[in-house]
């Protein structure tokens, strides 16, 4: 870690240096930006809600970014605590490497001028949509799959894009046994040249290839020691439409996370929109089957993670139907989610203000497989009757005036537990399908210059198959939830969910909480204190499980 900052502080010592190229002046040594996180939980024993014993009886995670920008150079790196990590984060961050949970494990140094770059130490990529390369940081889950590495990108004309990488991908404080190489070509025909294609119409199409290397270090099977993906992308928009395509391939990986399957992996993605005066259409459909993939074949969980499979569900941040996001299935699944949105204008039998509601539906369905040997199999086109998740939902949102405005929603989801949370093998039923029903009234007040009131009322009642199994948090809800915001500094929240309906009365408990937030600027200061039920936390169709607690909370975050 010292050998890091002493030559991050070399690299700005030279850039500065009286006598570098003509001399600067110490006007025009550059800019230093950075960002402070920092995260911390107290953690008291609680057994109606099974809130573990924490021995530390503190935690805490903390980042500090340091960015130096001078012209065309730009360096950067990252010290990263985990004290040890907050429940939910993987331990790993507190014990791999030294084991004392602290370090730098995010430095990098570029250089970009109008027709080539290039990237020393880690960087994040994405090819495409990410179906076979997307890296990147995700503090709330405790994610972050970054390349250490070099990276170069050319763009030699207008609308057109290389980019070439190798390196290892991060692993807590350590790096990847598989080395990981590859490339991406892009092309903006209307940007390259505009008499091209007619007015209204714009295409852009890509190209991608990223392989691993891996030796083959068990006796068991004869593993493939590189492993190559690639996939095609098109993008094509005409007035107000807009289509997108992609498809990408993997061949055979077998590893930890799809039962050493020899099957070559595959996912077809689709994407259309159109908008008009007043309203907007968007459908999208996925394929996926055995597209899991990591820089370390014997990597689970979130480790080592290359791609990212885009999830086509609506993430809802409606506190209680959070207990039932969707988490995507990289073995296998056949994916749909449709969008309707419709504004109703002013004077439309609906006073002087607008309207709007949004529908939107998903399903996502099990692969129709065949077990044909112990490490492969046929898979049919289409889905299977297996429903993982399904959600049917509506919003409406109305103002009336500037000082008040309401929002309605209803939610209908079907959630195949065992699955979206590894409850159960495939073919096993254990906690089985919850059907949860969820409707909420928000409201928002002006009361005074500078000053709100927004209330929430949710409900939710949950079903679960007669004979499953039913987890610890079960059952029907309610929530109440205050918040009074004085911009732009202050704002205060309070509200309790009670798990009313849970079929073990011992444990129909409150989960009331308490919070106050402070902005000045660049500055973030939040405190509070309650219950916090345990469940899944999802961003984007990646998840991880958050264990109950009590306790107080402290965060802090900072921008220079």
């Amino acid at each position: 870690m010292k050998v890091l900052i002493v030559g991050f502080v070399l690299i700005i010592a030279v850039f500065t240096l009286p006598g570098f190229g003509q001399g600067v002046d110490i006007q025009d040594v550059g800019t230093i930006s950075g960002s402070l996180q920092s995260d911390i939980q107290t953690y008291t024993q609680d057994t109606l809600i099974g809130a573990p014993e924490v021995p530390e009886r503190i935690l805490s995670n903390t980042f500090f970014n340091l960015l130096f920008t001078r012209g065309k150079f730009t360096a950067g790196i990252r010290f990263e605590s985990y004290q040890g990590p907050l429940l939910g984060i993987d331990p790993r961050y507190g014990t791999s490497g030294n084991g004392t949970g602290l370090g730098i494990p995010y430095r990098f140094a570029k250089y970009a001028d109008d027709n080539f770059e290039v990237t020393a130490g880690n960087f994040y990529e994405q090819f495409g949509s990410g179906m076979i390369l997307r890296t990147y940081e995700e503090r709330n889950l405790g994610f972050d799959n970054s390349i250490d590495g070099l990276r170069l990108r050319f763009m030699p004309v207008d609308g057109m894009k290389i980019t070439g990488f190798i390196g290892r991908q991060r692993s807590f404080w350590e790096l990847s046994n598989g080395l990981m190489r590859g490339g991406d070509l892009s092309i903006d025909l209307k940007e390259m040249c505009d008499s091209l294609l007619p007015e209204l119409m714009q295409l852009s199409l890509g190209a991608s290839v990223v392989s691993r290397f891996q030796a083959d270090d068990q006796d068991l099977l004869k593993i493939p020691t590189n492993v190559l993906a690639w996939s095609t992308r098109a993008s094509f928009m005409y007035a107000d439409f807009s289509l997108e395509l992609e498809y990408a391939y993997k061949v055979n990986d077998p590893s930890a996370t799809n039962a050493l399957s020899y099957n070559n992996g595959n996912a077809l993605y689709v994407n259309a929109s159109f908008s008009g005066t007043g309203y907007g259409i968007n459908f999208a459909a996925k394929r996926i089957d055995n597209m899991d993939f990591r820089s370390d074949r014997t990597a689970t969980g979130f480790a080592q993670q290359v791609n990212y499979l885009p999830s086509l569900t609506k993430q809802h941040t409606w506190r209680l139907i959070t207990l039932y996001p969707y988490a995507t299935q990289p073995i296998g699944e056949f994916g749909m989610q449709g969008d309707v949105t419709v504004t109703l204008p002013k004077g439309a039998g609906l006073g002087n203000d607008e309207t709007l509601i949004s529908l939107n539906a998903s399903v996502i369905h099990a692969m129709d497989t065949t077990r044909t040997g112990t490490y492969t199999y046929d898979v049919a086109f289409w889905w299977a009757d297996r429903t993982y998740y399904r959600d049917v939902n509506v919003e409406i949102t109305r103002k009336f005036g500037k000082d008040f405005k309401m929002t309605l929603a209803y939610i209908n989801v079907q959630y195949d537990q065992d699955v979206i949370e590894r409850r159960a093998s495939p073919n096993e039923s254990v906690f089985g399908v919850i059907t949860a029903n969820f409707a909420c009234l928000e409201l928002w007040f002006k009361t005074a210059k500078n000053q709100s009131l927004r209330t929430e009322f949710q409900f939710m009642s949950a079903a679960s198959q007669p004979g499953a199994k039913l987890a610890l948090q079960n059952g029907d809800w309610v929530l109440a939830l205050a918040e009074y915001s004085i911009s732009p500094h202050w704002y205060f929240t309070v509200f309790d969910e009670y798990n009313y309906g849970n079929h073990d009365e011992k444990l129909q408990a409150h989960y009331p909480n308490v919070a106050v937030a402070y902005n000045a600027g660049a500055l973030r200061v939040q405190g509070g204190y309650g219950r916090v039920r345990g469940g899944i936390l999802c961003v984007g169709g990646i998840c991880r499980p958050v264990p109950a607690s009590n306790g107080a909370s402290l965060n802090v975050t900072y921008t220079f």
